[in-house]
C-alpha cells in the first residue's frame, strides 16, 4: 500500500479530517500489515475550545498535534485507553484529526486475538482501533515519513457512497462545530 505523501496534512484540518474518510490506514508492524478503510474521523483546531491545542498552547500532553504535519499524535483517555491522531497544518500549529473507526482489511485475525472480540466491535471506536491494531503509545511524536503508522489510498473503490457530518462525540465545548465526518 502506497503512503500518501505528508503533505496531505497541511491543508486545512477540517477538509482533511473529512478527505481521510475513505483512504486506508495501514500499520506495518514486525513483518506483520493490518489496515482499515477509514469511516470517521473528527477534526481538531487551535480556535476550538474542544481541542487539546486550544489558543495554541502547548503542553506536555499535546506537543506532537505542533510537529510536521502527519506526525503521530497518541494520548490517553480515561487514565487506561489511548486514541490516535494525524498531526495537520505546518510545524507549530497544533492541530489535529482524530481517526475514530475502521473498516477492517488486512490483519482480521491478529486484530480479533488483540481485543478478543465481534468483527462488529473491533474498530468501532477510536480507542478501540488502537487496541485491535496493537497500537503502541511509544509511536507519540513519531514523523509521518518515519513511522509503521500512515494513510495510503485505498485500492478499491470506497465502501462509502457520501460522507456526511456530525457533532462530534464526548465533548463539552464547541458542540456545534460539526466535525465529525462519517462515510455511509
Amino acid at each position: 500500500m502506497k503512503r500518501i505523501k505528508a503533505e496531505f496534512f497541511l491543508k486545512d484540518t477540517v477538509q482533511i479530517a473529512k478527505n481521510l474518510v475513505g483512504k486506508t490506514l495501514v500499520y506495518d508492524y514486525k513483518s506483520m500489515v493490518m489496515a482499515g478503510i477509514i469511516k470517521e474521523t473528527e477534526a481538531y483546531t487551535e480556535d476550538d475550545p474542544a481541542s487539546h491545542s486550544y489558543l495554541g498552547k502547548k503542553t506536555n500532553r499535546n506537543q506532537s498535534m505542533f510537529l510536521s504535519p502527519g506526525s503521530i499524535y497518541i494520548y490517553r483517555i480515561y487514565g487506561i485507553y489511548f486514541c490516535l491522531n494525524f498531526s495537520c497544518r505546518p510545524k507549530g500549529i497544533g492541530e489535529a484529526v482524530l481517526i475514530r473507526e475502521l473498516v477492517p482489511t488486512h490483519g482480521i485475525d491478529e486484530m480479533l486475538k488483540n481485543r478478543q472480540t465481534s468483527l462488529k466491535q473491533l474498530t468501532n471506536g477510536p480507542a478501540k482501533l488502537v487496541q485491535a491494531l496493537g497500537i503502541s503509545p511509544k509511536l507519540d511524536g513519531c514523523a509521518y515519513h518515519e513511522s509503521s503508522l500512515y494513510v495510503a489510498h485505498t485500492a478499491t473503490a470506497s465502501p462509502f457512497t457520501c460522507v456526511r457530518s456530525y457533532p462530534r462525540i464526548g465533548i463539552s465545548k464547541g458542540c456545534d462545530r460539526l466535525w465529525r465526518f462519517r462515510g455511509e
